[in-house]
């Protein structure tokens, strides 16, 4: 019995590190594809790009850059974890460190800090990273922090993923056409549903252990 639940929690942390892997390889590939490589864009690019949608200055689409980058601060909370195994997964840390830099706002829209509030959440969406992974730090075996990691990738998945389906007809005006879904965003999708799959199989099995 002990010796299959220990079995299981080791599939389970496999299965999340799939998981993880899928979500950083899926932020970085096509979600808006276009036979223009110019013109095709993945999770980050959206990020930046989304904010000169002339629907979404006017709030006739409520979505911003947030929906995109709370996806990478996700990734980053994730992989901060895994770190925690030691030996060659402390490498991970320096994936961790380039995503908090991708976070930042970029120049010259940081110089707006005091006044620009889409910066200010920007950089409050930074701190709120950083919290969390102390956080992380000193509770990661907690049975709470496990089941709130597996609300959030779900929350966080579904608000970056709804944000592209929401945008589609605004950047379809622009395009000419509908683009078609990326490949990007159904390997983010699956990723986030393996991620959730496994942090609530994880609290099954310790809770059955």
């Amino acid at each position: 019995m002990v010796h299959n639940s220990v079995s299981n929690y080791f599939s389970q942390q496999n299965l999340k590190l799939v998981g993880l892997t899928m979500i950083w390889l899926g932020y970085f590939l096509p979600w808006v594809p276009h036979h223009a490589a110019a013109l095709s864009m993945g999770a980050y690019d959206l990020a930046a790009w989304v904010m000169l949608l002339p629907q979404v200055q006017d709030g006739s689409i409520a979505i911003s850059r947030l929906h995109f980058l709370a996806l990478i601060s996700l990734a980053i909370v994730l992989t901060f974890e895994v770190s925690l195994q030691g030996g060659v997964w402390r490498w991970l840390l320096l994936v961790v460190g380039l995503g908090i830099i991708m976070m930042i706002p970029s120049y010259p829209d940081i110089l707006y800090f005091r006044t620009d509030l889409m910066v200010q959440s920007q950089i409050a969406l930074v701190g709120a990273t950083l919290l969390i992974t102390v956080a992380l730090w000193y509770w990661r075996n907690r049975r709470w922090m496990k089941i709130a990691q597996g609300i959030v990738a779900a929350l966080v998945g579904y608000g970056a993923l709804r944000a592209l389906l929401l945008i589609r007809p605004a950047v379809g005006i622009l395009y000419g056409t509908i683009p078609e879904i990326g490949l990007g965003w159904y390997i983010t999708l699956l990723g986030c549903l393996l991620v959730f799959v496994s942090i609530i199989s994880d609290n099954r099995v310790r809770k059955s252990a």
